[in-house]
């Protein structure tokens, strides 16, 4: 079983209109029943910093959802929230 984590840290500037764009748009358009949402909490970061999750039993599905959403994903926060938003995944498995 493999666990997915998508962070987002965002400056304070674009939070809200970032935050909108994911709950309403992105993360509906997943289309995953394991997709967890969440904002750290007592981050080390400035601004904001929030955490998507999937859980799945295939590596390939991590390589499909990273050419695919993990695609839009940057795409928009270059474009819509250029240098305002930093974006960093990671892949663990459960032991």
């Amino acid at each position: 079983m493999y666990l997915y984590n998508i962070s987002i840290i965002v400056e304070d500037s674009h939070n809200d209109a970032l935050l909108t764009w994911l709950k309403n748009e992105w993360i509906p358009s997943l289309n995953l029943q394991e997709i967890k949402f969440l904002k750290m909490l007592n981050s080390p970061h400035e601004g904001q910093t929030y955490c998507i999750q999937l859980n799945t039993p295939k590596e390939e599905l991590v390589k499909d959802f990273q050419e695919t959403k993990m695609v839009e994903l940057q795409n928009h926060l270059g474009t819509k929230h250029h240098e305002k938003a930093f974006v960093f995944d990671s892949l663990m498995q459960y032991l």
